[in-house]
């Protein structure tokens, strides 16, 4: 089964490297791009959130073109801190 976002591309980045405090281990910086998302609030009202979605570098270069416009992004999902997150697959 394929999960597929249709998202309007608000920004695309790289991420800064993250260097780990206790073994000085540098993991690179990851692309993300960003889009809003309207998320459902306990009072029933929706409240915009800009996301980021972790992309993998090769799929990068494709969506720095597309700035404003609706994609169609294969992603798998997480969950962190009680909310569900996404990152796109090849």
């Amino acid at each position: 089964m394929d999960l597929i976002m249709k998202i309007k591309v608000e920004n695309i980045f790289k991420s800064k490297d993250f260097t780990d405090k206790k073994t000085g281990v540098i993991t690179e910086g990851k692309w993300k791009l960003q889009g809003f998302d309207n998320i459902s609030m306990e009072d029933g009202s929706k409240q915009m959130k800009l996301i980021d979605i972790s992309l993998p570098e090769i799929e990068a270069p494709k969506y720095q073109k597309k700035i404003g416009e609706v994609v169609e992004l294969k992603v798998a999902t997480y969950i962190a801190n009680g909310r569900v997150g996404f990152y796109g697959i090849v």
